[in-house]
Parts: C-alpha cells; structure tokens; sequence
C-alpha cells in the first residue's frame, strides 16, 4: 500500500455498504490495495434476505490469489475458520443417463506432438476422462497433498480450490479489513439521497449521515443503493436454497458432491466443523424438498436467476449478489464475485464523470455472468429423469448463440471453442463435455502421427502412475489435521 495518490483520481473517499460475503471481501480487497490518500469507509449493514448461501460451499483456485490480495493468507484462512480443501465438485446421478464425475481443477492439459491431449482421447475411443486426472481420482478416493510448486508428475499439475461455509468464511477479511484502514461504521441504511442519478450521502439509523465519491453495493439481492437510481432488478427464474451444518464426525473427501433430485439438487460440503447440506430447488417443490433436507435449516432464503442490466450507474457500483446471482452449482458464484472486485481495483474513477470506467465495468461483468450461466446451462444439455418444475425451468430458455456453437463444434470434431477471458477454462470444458458423456464425432487427424500402440501405452501409464500416487496420499482428514497441528506450532 502507497501513501501516494493515485495518478490523475479525484477519488478520496469509497463507502462499501452491507454486512455479507461480498462486503468483507470488498472492503479487505479496496482498503489493502488502495493508497491511503484513499479513505475507504465500511457501513456494515444487515442483509434481511440472508442470501450468502447462494454462494454455495467451493471456490476455485483463483481464491488463493484473490485472498493474498486483500490480506488472507491460506494458513490464517485455514486456522480462523472451518474451511478445508477441495479438488472440486462431484455430480452424482445427474441428467438421462445417471452421469457421476468429478469437476476437478486442473492446470492446462499437455499438448502431445502438437495435437491436444483430447483429441488423442477421442482416437483411441477413450470415453472417461478422470482416471487420467489426479484431482479427480484423489476426490474419488478421499485424500489430499499440495501440489509441489516445482516438480513434475501428476501432481504438479492438479490444482486445488477450497471448501467454505459463507457465514464464517468471512471473518479473516473483516480483519484484514480493519487492519488495513477501513473506517468500521455498524448501522443500518434508513434512506440513499440521490441526486441526478448520482448518490449525495447515506442516512444511517444512528442518525449518521455518510457521503462518498464512489459507493460500492454490496447489500445482496435488493441492492439497496442501486435500486434507488433506477436500476430494475433481474426477472428470471426463482430459486430456493436451504443450507443446514452437521457438527461433529471426521472430516470428510475434498470434493464436494452434488446430487440431482426430482426438486432440484442437494449438496454434501465437508469442513473441518463438520458437514454442510445445501438443498435447491423451485418453490412450487418447497414441502418435498424440505423433507429431504431434513434438519430444520439454520438458512433459507429465495433468489431469482440473473443479473441486472448495469452493475455499475452513476457514482454506485454493485457488487456480488447486488449486480446478479448464479446457481451454485460450481465454484462461479464466488469466482465471479473475486473478478468483480478485481475490475473495480483496475477501475477506480480518474473523473467525476467516471462513464469510461463504468461502462467497461459494465461490459466485462456482463460477459461474466454470460459466460458463467452458459458453463451451467450446458449442464442441461441431456434428458432429466425429472418432468419437475426445476428440471422444466432449467431447460426453458434456449441456447445462447455462444454455447450453441461451442457444443455444436465439440459434438463435430471435438474442437473447444472459447471467448475472450471467460471464467471457465478450456480444462473444465473438457471435463464437463466428458464428465457429461458428449462424444465427437471425429479427432484431429494430425493426431494420426502418433502410432496408435505408443498413445495407448502412454495413457495407461499416466492412469497407473496416478492410481499408485493417490493410494499413498494421506486422508483430507489426515492431511488437514496435521497441517494445522503444524501452523499452531509455527504459531501463525
């Protein structure tokens, strides 16, 4: 952090509002890497829908650099919450024909005599693309190691994210956030005065009054300094969520499993506290899926699908869950909040004016968003055993022209079809397109020049080298339990 100004900024004074996920990490993320010249003020207000579960319970990996940013280390996250690791997310019984795999993170694929390393899959006919992936295989089975920073193996090529539960998760950040500077006020927001489209000061129901250059929205779904500018919230498809903890037992796999039911979905998280179960479903299935739930949820909250049309109007950006929300069936609704605060940290207004900034702003996140919801409507691609409202709604919109061409191209000839700096990688499309059953119908013709008996031998190779790796992993449980025996001792 600098005391120097930034360069040609009229910015002295960035006011983030809310009391959830988006607003701790924001404020920790704004108050670490911005210069001192300027003040970033933290209304930390109720959010009464209590919608932080939509954030699900796994982050990728981007949330190792993202947390360094604004001031978490990993050991600090590891030891001040129960947080635990992840390789990713396990879909069990999921679309026609009952498809279970695991989407796991994963560094680039190889490229193998200039030809990518599926293409060589789909010569050889190889329909399962996890035995050849050591995250996915270790989640199968349990068991977890860092991958070296240097080295080679299989290893050296997984990647890992983490395990969260939102409602604690939180807390390093509210203290990296006060350690960096931020001015704490902890009052609820009675009235947002506005002025020609612009905020002119917060009313606060301790009577304060607080005013800013730049106001950052981080109050979730009603999006309570937006909303008075005029921005319209998203319509779309309406959301349940349910999300109970089960203290107490060992720790369980690194990999999260979600599991498709007649209502919708129902997740299992293991954390170091225990056990986490997150139920989604449409609300005409509430009854159903409550009873499945089971436990009484300690939150339950409602959402519609979708972003709003600007994130960003006049002198107020929203942030998280005030600019859109994305079903949590993968790592993007954390992910996307992480690059939210990222843009803005790449954005702070150089004039009064700010329309260059808010536009791009604009811009990016919606190719965000857009990017994130194809990832997951992709997943509907297949025949639900379920004629159910989830499953109907899941399948009502039609294609976007992005994803039509990408599963158009892959079905052709196995070609990966990307856009600029979207959030999911080439490596999780792949996974998810073999994790789905989706089949080419043919392969790079350059991958000819590899005799077929040398390509097969290499995969089964790979696939021995990783079996025999995960089998002398320790547990997550193991693991975990003596890493943080080992950051006590270091005293962290």
């Amino acid at each position: 952090m600098s005391d120097r100004p930034v360069p040609g900024t009229f910015i002295s004074r960035i006011v983030v509002c809310g009391g959830g996920l988006a607003a701790h990490l924001a404020a920790a993320a704004l108050a670490r890497q911005l210069p001192r010249s300027i003040q970033v003020v933290w209304v930390k207000c109720r959010d009464p829908r209590d919608t932080d579960l939509f954030y699900g319970g796994v982050v990728g990996p981007t949330a190792y650099s993202f947390n360094l940013l604004a001031g978490v280390s990993e050991p600090r996250l590891i030891l001040g919450t129960d947080t635990a690791f992840s390789w990713g997310t396990r879909f069990d019984d999921w679309g026609e024909n009952h498809r279970s795999w695991v989407q796991c993170f994963h560094l680039p694929f190889p490229v193998v005599g200039g030809v990518l390393y599926h293409q060589h899959l789909l010569r050889l006919g190889v329909g399962e693309l996890e035995p050849l992936l050591l995250p996915a295989a270790a989640a199968r089975r349990g068991v977890f190691a860092h991958p070296p920073e240097n080295g080679s193996g299989p290893l050296s090529r997984a990647e890992y994210g983490y395990q969260f539960n939102p409602y604690t998760y939180r807390e390093p950040f509210a203290a990296a956030a006060t350690s960096s500077g931020a001015q704490l006020i902890a009052a609820d927001i009675s009235e947002v005065e506005c002025r020609e489209g612009r905020i002119a000061a917060l009313r606060l129901a301790d009577g304060q009054s607080v005013t800013g250059d730049l106001f950052v929205d981080c109050t979730g779904v009603d999006a309570r300094l937006l909303t008075p500018l005029g921005v319209r919230a998203p319509e779309g498809r309406r959301l349940k969520a349910a999300l109970s903890h089960h203290p107490g037992g060992k720790l369980g796999p690194p990999c999260r499993t979600l599991m498709a039911r007649d209502f919708g979905w129902q997740s299992e998280t293991s954390l170091q506290s225990g056990r986490a179960r997150l139920t989604a479903y449409a609300p005409e299935s509430e009854a159903p899926a409550l009873a499945a739930h089971g436990a009484t949820p300690s939150h339950h909250a409602e959402v519609v699908i979708g972003r709003r049309d600007v994130a960003w109007a006049g002198n107020c950006v929203a942030l998280g869950h005030a600019a859109g929300v994305l079903e949590p069936l993968t790592h993007a609704p954390l992910l996307i909040l992480q690059r939210e605060i990222e843009r803005l940290l790449t954005l702070i207004p150089v004039s009064p004016d700010m329309s260059v900034e808010r536009r791009e702003f604009n811009r990016q996140g919606a190719a965000d968003h857009r990017h994130a919801e194809n990832f997951h409507r992709a997943l509907f691609e297949t025949q639900s055993p379920f004629d159910t409202a989830y499953w109907l709604a899941a399948r009502a919109q039609p294609l976007h022209e992005m994803l039509a061409v990408k599963l158009t191209q892959f079905a052709s000839r196995g070609l990966l079809v990307a856009f600029d700096l979207e959030p999911f990688n080439a490596e999780e499309w792949t996974i998810q397109h073999f994790g789905m059953g989706r089949r080419a119908a043919r392969y790079d013709r350059l991958a000819d020049q590899q005799p077929m008996a040398e390509a097969r031998a290499a995969f089964q190779n790979t696939e021995r080298e990783i079996e025999k790796l995960v089998t002398s992993m320790p547990s997550h449980s193991e693991y975990l339990a003596n890493l943080i025996r080992y950051l006590k001792q270091k005293q962290w």
